[in-house]
């Protein structure tokens, strides 16, 4: 399997997979929401209960949802090590200028990095049972409203639709770009921090160029066949909504009144 697990459709035949992919937008942006709300370990134990729930209805591996946040560790361990050293609030274990470690600090961290952690683990969910066609069809339900007001809403399912179906051909690249960099002695896994960062600086420019030439192609197979954005678009796939949908909405519903009454609880 693909390494870049993040952004991979993986086809099946699980309860989420046959979902009205507006459902299952409209669900994810519901629970996205109530992890932003959850403030203490009790309504985050049942969002983490919910999440293990949802990924043995996609009929996913937990350790392959799980590795999507490997891409993505170094910004949560910044944001975490960032929320620890400079909380004011708490009892201090360490004070050095503006540096202080406190009790409060450290508990807001290990939320925050929960909050991170559930949140990719949603994102994954729905573009692993969701192919990229799919995903830009339900965008274009959930925001048809907005066309009556000027917003192109065709024009923007289609760059969604783009932009997941490349997102794990750049990280393909990006892999073989650090593979070739390797080769020149070039390490990414050792040295000081500074080093490690102009090493992941050096990736930056090789990316870049192959995200430019990827959409230059592209702009050229779309003008080729006579794609217009303008223009109506029919889809050869036509979703329905179903009861299993309305549930599944009932119940996100259900859990975000869930996580809300748990807010008080200390």
């Amino acid at each position: 399997m693909n390494k870049a697990i993040f952004g991979n459709y993986l086809p099946g035949n699980s309860n989420i997979h046959r979902m009205n992919p507006t459902a299952k937008i409209l669900a994810t942006l519901l629970v996205i929401t109530w992890i932003l709300f959850a403030n203490n370990i009790w309504n985050y134990g049942l969002l983490v209960a919910f999440a293990v729930f949802e990924t043995y209805l996609a009929q996913l591996k937990l350790k392959t949802v799980l590795k999507a946040i490997k891409p993505f560790i170094w910004l949560i361990m910044f944001t975490v090590v960032i929320q620890i050293i400079f909380s004011p609030h708490g009892s201090s274990y360490f004070s050095w200028g503006p540096i202080k470690i406190t009790n409060y600090g450290i508990q807001l961290a290990g939320l925050i990095f929960i909050r991170f952690v559930l949140i990719i683990i949603q994102a994954t969910i729905l573009t692993m049972t969701t192919s990229p066609n799919s995903i830009a069809s339900g965008v274009e339900k959930l925001i048809a409203p907005l066309r009556y007001v000027g917003v192109p809403v065709e024009t923007i399912g289609i760059m969604i639709s783009i932009a997941l179906r490349f997102v794990p051909t750049l990280m393909e690249e990006l892999q073989v770009i650090m593979d070739a960099q390797r080769s020149r002695g070039v390490m990414f896994n050792s040295g000081g921090f500074i080093k490690r960062c102009k090493n992941i600086i050096s990736l930056i420019i090789p990316i870049l160029v192959s995200s430019f030439r990827h959409a230059d192609n592209l702009a050229d197979a779309l003008g080729a066949s006579g794609y217009e954005a303008n223009q109506p678009r029919s889809s050869y796939r036509q979703y329905h909504w179903n009861l299993t949908d309305s549930i599944t909405i009932i119940a996100v519903i259900l859990l975000g009144i869930a996580v809300i009454l748990m807010r008080t609880l200390s």
